[in-house]
């Protein structure tokens, strides 16, 4: 009988693998994408395929929160709040009725590259938008 041999996949980063994780606007959509990486055990290497990855749209919590934690919040306010400024957060985020309300009403702590996203996107629906510097805090 053949002796059991031990199989480890290379999709499981080891305890000193970072974690990378950005957003882009790519082709007029807003992208987000994230990798591990390590020196110590060479996950994430050029030919490791499991160690990226991503997305259109909204991030995922995991990557957003890291995303917030490396380049901090800005507080987009909306000028007006007609339905367009409401549809706007809604179709770019994905966001609840009552987030999207909150938003409009109260600002939105957005990562950098949503605030540029929603303010080209909110100006194309006729309204301005402005975004200050408030910190790395979580959404809404």
């Amino acid at each position: 009988m053949p002796e059991p041999t031990m199989v480890t996949l290379c999709c499981e980063p080891c305890p000193h693998c970072v974690f990378h994780a950005w957003q882009r606007i790519a082709d007029g959509r807003l992208r987000w994408e994230a990798e591990w990486g390590c020196d110590r055990c060479a996950f994430g290497g050029p030919r490791d395929a499991c160690n990226l990855d991503w997305g259109w749209g909204p991030a995922p919590a995991e990557v957003r929160a890291a995303v917030v934690a490396h380049e901090g919040t800005v507080l987009l306010r909306a000028d007006g709040s007609g339905g367009a400024a409401l549809k706007v957060f809604r179709d770019a985020l994905g966001m609840t009725i009552a987030e999207v309300l909150a938003a409009v009403r109260d600002g939105y702590r957005a990562t950098p590259v949503e605030a540029r996203y929603l303010t080209d996107l909110l100006r194309e629906a006729g309204f301005t938008a402005r975004a200050t510097a408030s910190g790395p805090e979580g959404p809404g």
